[in-house]
């Protein structure tokens, strides 16, 4: 696959293996959104690879990052820390591209057989994250995890094969919850 450049009329979606997964083509039937999920990545990864995007200057970025992160063990705090320092690099390096946060995700511990009650680090991020980009200009927070959930807190198994990576149904639900942010 041809990875397209970044124009200023794109809409750019960033993150991990959840975002590289989307078929953006598939969903939207657009040619101006570029996806650059790639798998793997942390906070970190991405804050390394953003001057493709800020030099490009796109109309809008989607960003969902920060789960591998704290399934790594890395601590909420820093994890939230890099969010902001993405979104601020995006608002600094690339002042009229409009921000669109997506919360991360819940994941299904019993699927991915952990203990490690990641459920409660992702809740907290996204409260963390919502209430920062309340007062944020040119920001939007998508809070989409509340919709993945099922009654015991956990992503409904029909979104997930794996306790993190989305089935068919949970890209058609992401699509859904996103579709009206893409209009202009």
């Amino acid at each position: 696959m041809t990875i397209q450049p970044i124009k200023t009329t794109d809409i750019v979606f960033l993150g991990d293996s959840l975002t590289e997964s989307f078929d953006l083509v598939k969903h939207f039937g657009r040619n101006d959104l570029r996806n650059r999920g790639m798998s793997g990545n942390l906070t970190d990864h991405v804050l390394y690879r953003m001057e493709e995007i800020t030099n490009a200057k796109p109309k809008k970025v989607f960003l969902m990052i920060g789960i591998n992160d704290l399934y790594q063990g890395h601590q909420p705090d820093h994890v939230f820390n890099n969010i902001i320092t993405i979104l601020d690099r995006l608002y600094n390096d690339s002042s009229d591209t409009w921000r669109y946060l997506q919360s991360i995700l819940p994941v299904n511990e019993e699927r991915l057989l952990s203990g490690e009650q990641i459920n409660v680090n992702i809740y907290q991020m996204n409260n963390w994250l919502e209430e920062y980009c309340m007062d944020e200009p040119m920001i939007t927070f998508i809070d989409m995890h509340s919709d993945f959930l099922e009654m015991g807190g956990q992503m409904d198994s029909r979104y997930t094969y794996d306790g993190v990576h989305l089935t068919s149904e949970g890209y058609v639900l992401w699509a859904s919850l996103i579709g009206k942010y893409l209009e202009d």
